[in-house]
C-alpha cells in the first residue's frame, strides 16, 4: 500500500502562501474578481468559494483523463484558499 505523501499538501501551502499569492493577491480578493467574471456569463450570482470548488473540479476532471502530480498539488491548494474565502460561521 503507498503512504500517503505529506510533500504535495507541503507544496500545495508553500504556492498558496508565497508566488502564487503575490501574483494573483489573497484567494478572497482572486477569487471575487472570478465570481463577478462568471456571475453573469452563467446567470446566477458565484460565490468566490464557490470558484474555489469549480476549480478542485477541473483538477479533479483532469485526474480522471491522466494522472499528474501537478494537478493533485493544485487541487490541494485550492482547497485551501476555498477555506481561506470561507465566510464566518
Amino acid at each position: 500500500m503507498k503512504p500517503i505523501d505529506p510533500t504535495l499538501a507541503t507544496e500545495a501551502i508553500g504556492l498558496v502562501t508565497g508566488p502564487r499569492q503575490a501574483a494573483y493577491a489573497h484567494p478572497q480578493v482572486n477569487f471575487s474578481r472570478i465570481a463577478a467574471l462568471w456571475s453573469p456569463i452563467l446567470g446566477v450570482e458565484v460565490t468566490p468559494e464557490q470558484v474555489g470548488l469549480c476549480m478542485v473540479q477541473v483538477k479533479i476532471a483532469r485526474q480522471l483523463h491522466a494522472h499528474s502530480r501537478d494537478s493533485v498539488v493544485d487541487a490541494v491548494g485550492y482547497l485551501l484558499c476555498t477555506e481561506a474565502c470561507r465566510e464566518e460561521d
